[in-house]
C-alpha cells in the first residue's frame, strides 16, 4: 500500500490543493471559508460553554484562555473527522474513476486525508497567530506540534481506508459514521476539561485512540511542558508511545482488510 502512495504522491497533493482552493469556488470569500466555518463553530461553543460551565483551566489565566483551549482540541478533531468521513466515502464517490483508470484505490483516500490536513495546517496556523496577538508568547515546544497533528491525521487516514473498504459492501457505514463521530467527540476532552471526569473515566481516557494526540497538542501549545497540575491525565512516555502505536496498528489492520477485499471492490462499485 505504501509504494502506490509514494508513486502517486504528486497527484495526491495536487488534487488535495485543488480541492482546498475550489471547495468554495464561486463564493466571494473563496478559500477563506476553510477558516470561517470552524471559527464560527468555535465561537458558538466558546460562548455557550464558557458561560454554562465556567471551566477552570489549571495553570492558565486570561479572558481568552478557554477559546484557545477549545480551539486547540476542536480544530484537530474537525480535521480528523473530515479525514474519516471523506475517506469512508472515497471509493463510492470516485467509482467512475476507479472503473476506468488504473489508479490504486488508496490514492483516493490519501487525497481526502491530504486535503483535510492542509485545512488543519491553515486553521491551526491561524490559531497560533491569534495566540500571539492576545499576548501568549511562542515557545520552542511549538516546533513539536506537527508531530501529534500529523499522527492524528494518520490515524484518520487508517480509519478512512478501513471504513471506505467496508462501505463499498455495506453502504450504511457512510450514513452511520456522521452520528458515530458526533457521539465520539464527547468521549474525549474537547469542549470540557478532564477535571470533571470521575477517576475511572480518566483511566479509560488514557486508552482512547485519539487522546494521546489531543493531550499532546494541548500540552505543547498551551503549557509548553507538563506541570503537575496541568492535566488530570498526565503526559508520559507512554503517551508518546501510544501516539505512534494507534496509527500504526490502525494502518496495519486497514491494510490487511483492504488487501483481502481489494479484488472485489471495483466489481462491486
Amino acid at each position: 500500500m505504501v509504494t502506490p502512495l509514494l508513486r502517486y504522491r504528486g497527484l495526491i497533493w495536487r488534487n488535495a490543493l485543488a480541492d482546498v482552493r475550489h471547495r468554495y469556488a464561486g463564493t466571494s470569500l473563496g478559500v477563506v471559508w476553510n477558516v470561517m466555518h470552524p471559527l464560527a463553530m468555535i465561537s458558538v461553543y466558546s460562548i455557550i460553554f464558557s458561560q454554562m460551565m465556567k471551566p477552570q483551566l489549571p495553570g492558565l489565566k486570561g479572558p481568552l484562555t478557554f477559546p484557545l483551549y477549545l480551539c486547540s482540541g476542536f480544530l484537530p478533531w474537525l480535521a480528523f473527522s473530515e479525514c474519516i468521513i471523506r475517506g469512508a466515502n472515497a471509493f463510492t464517490e470516485n467509482a467512475t474513476y476507479l472503473k476506468k483508470l488504473p489508479i490504486p484505490e488508496p490514492v483516493f483516500v490519501a487525497q481526502a486525508a491530504a486535503s483535510a490536513t492542509i485545512g488543519l495546517g491553515i486553521s491551526f496556523s491561524l490559531l497560533l497567530v491569534i495566540s500571539l496577538l492576545v499576548g501568549r508568547p511562542p515557545t520552542a515546544w511549538w516546533l513539536l506540534l506537527p508531530i501529534p497533528l500529523i499522527a492524528l491525521q494518520a490515524l484518520g487516514f487508517g480509519l478512512g481506508l478501513l471504513l471506505g473498504t467496508i462501505n463499498v459492501f455495506l453502504r450504511d457505514v457512510g450514513q452511520l459514521l456522521q452520528v458515530a463521530l458526533q457521539v465520539a467527540m464527547w468521549t474525549v476532552p474537547i469542549v470540557y476539561v478532564t477535571d470533571i471526569l470521575p477517576p475511572w473515566a480518566r483511566h479509560v481516557l488514557a486508552w482512547h485512540p485519539v487522546a494521546p494526540a489531543l493531550l499532546l497538542i494541548r500540552d505543547l501549545f498551551l503549557y509548553g511542558h507538563n506541570p503537575p497540575a496541568a492535566t488530570s491525565v498526565p503526559i508520559t512516555a507512554t503517551t508518546w508511545l501510544a501516539l505512534f502505536a494507534w496509527p500504526a496498528a490502525t494502518l496495519a489492520f486497514a491494510g490487511f482488510v483492504f488487501g483481502k477485499l481489494r479484488k472485489e471492490i471495483r466489481d462491486v462499485l
